[in-house]
């Protein structure tokens, strides 16, 4: 028993270990003119401490990313290269509030990879704790779906970006005596941080891609059929306008052929279009879409006679969509449809759809 219990133990152990990816920040150093201070103390003030963000595997799945050493001291050993202590220098305490990365699909060939800071700056005066200046700062790059396995090695230069830039920025602000220093108590450096976003990203979500393929079945004045149709897109936008793909079958009903010349008619169609998701609710869409439908209208006379006839036209709809948060699930969906086509027996149609499909 004893055994099996160290067993799985080390199995779990193994599959933490490997779900995680390690970050260290290589030896870099950038060029401050003249600087004042030198970073005495980095503080991980981070409410989560766990991770610095996630990557994605080949199963679209997040897999957390770690900063080695751990935060406080991987920074302070980077600045350190930079910023090197001297008795005119003014010590400076540095408060990491926020630190973020990640990275999402943002068309159906580009993954966005993101990193995210913002810190405190503090130094102590005849005692007291004085907070000096507070910034935040984002770093995005694009890259093509087939480099997604170099996405997390490269967050590493990102951080040292951000790190670069917020040091540079209070050392230009600190040189032209520009801050705004207040005194603050000494507990604000034991707290965990309330920093849950950024401010300057609120408005720029990198969103979630979906890929979409559905089955659908119609019943409209004139015809029943089904249609199977893929839809991509993102939704960091709380409108988005993605293209879209479909076949489909039609067969038009008996109602509509009694007394014509044809006793059987089908339509397959290749349809092509572009839909307008709105996001009405976390997982909950309205919908509005225009399609151009291509194909062939095979007809059967009362004499058994075949013949074929070219169908172009254009057709739209507006419906409601449930599309789950997950990166895999059940999407489902109704909408009414209009038509207009080159059909021999009409030229008009219009009725309803119900959806079904996967997310993936």
């Amino acid at each position: 028993m004893r055994i099996i219990v160290i067993v799985i133990s080390w199995l779990m152990v193994v599959q933490f270990a490997t779900a995680q990816v390690q970050i260290t920040l290589k030896p870099a150093q950038f060029y401050i003119a003249s600087p004042s201070f030198y970073i005495k103390k980095v503080v991980d003030s981070r409410k989560d401490k766990q991770s610095i963000g996630y990557t994605k595997d080949v199963l679209d799945e997040k897999v957390a990313i770690k900063l080695n050493p751990e935060v406080p001291k991987a920074i302070q050993i980077f600045v350190n290269q930079s910023l090197v202590p001297t008795p005119q220098a003014t010590p400076i305490i540095l408060q990491v509030l926020y630190l973020q990365v990640k990275e999402e699909q943002t068309s159906n060939s580009e993954i966005t990879a993101r990193a995210e800071i913002k810190l405190a700056f503090y130094e102590k005066e005849q005692g007291k704790l004085k907070k000096n200046f507070s910034i935040e700062h984002y770093e995005d790059q694009v890259f093509a779906t087939s480099a997604q396995s170099r996405i997390a090695g490269s967050q590493e230069k990102r951080i040292r970006n951000l790190l670069e830039h917020c040091l540079k920025k209070f050392a230009e602000e600190r040189k032209a005596k520009r801050l705004t220093a207040e005194y603050v108590p000494p507990k604000v450096l034991s707290e965990p941080s309330a920093v849950h976003g950024l401010a300057i990203t609120k408005n720029k979500p990198l969103g979630q891609w979906h890929n979409l393929l559905t089955f659908k079945r119609s019943a409209g004045l004139h015809t029943q059929g089904w249609r199977v149709s893929y839809v991509g897109f993102s939704d960091r936008e709380e409108i988005t306008v993605p293209f879209m793909f479909s076949l489909g079958q039609s067969q038009v009903k008996e109602t509509t052929i009694n007394g014509a010349e044809y006793r059987v008619i089908d339509a397959y169609t290749f349809g092509f279009g572009t839909q307008v998701y709105i996001k009405l609710f976390s997982n909950l869409y309205a919908n509005v879409a225009l399609n151009v439908p291509v194909g062939l209208e095979v007809l059967r006379d009362r004499q058994e006679k075949r013949s074929h006839n070219f169908l172009i036209g254009v057709g739209s709809k507006q419906g409601l969509m449930y599309i789950p948060k997950s990166s895999l699930g059940i999407v489902v969906g109704g909408s009414i449809f209009q038509q207009l086509q080159t059909s021999r027996v009409f030229s008009t149609n219009w009725g309803f759809e119900l959806e079904i499909g996967i997310k993936f």
